[in-house]
């Protein structure tokens, strides 16, 4: 965990580092934190990094079981909004999208 950026020695709990980091809108809830190249918000948990919609998805929603991915139904990468998020296979993800594959 790491301690508090405000110097009184408290440790902030992944989970408070998360809601620091989230803006919600009258929609999505954007996430205001650092992204990777792709646009998606990044968080550090335990030392290793996560994508924050999954670690949203994770603690409102619950397990993403495996061979799942994170589908943004909004189609905004920033979104954490778990009411936007679904949990859907590679291919469902594929087929939603707005690329080529697609």
């Amino acid at each position: 965990m790491k301690k508090c950026n405000c110097g009184c020695g408290k440790y902030v709990t992944p989970i408070d580092r998360f809601w620091q980091k989230v803006k919600k809108t009258k929609n999505c809830w954007n996430w205001t934190g650092e992204l990777d190249k792709n646009g998606y918000g990044k968080i550090a948990v335990n030392r290793i990094g996560v994508r924050a919609h999954r670690f949203s998805y994770e603690i409102h929603i619950g397990k993403i079981q495996k061979g799942m991915v994170i589908d943004h139904l909004c189609r905004n990468t920033k979104c954490v909004n778990p009411q936007h998020l679904e949990a859907v296979t590679n291919r469902i993800n594929i087929l939603r999208g707005i690329g080529v594959a697609s």
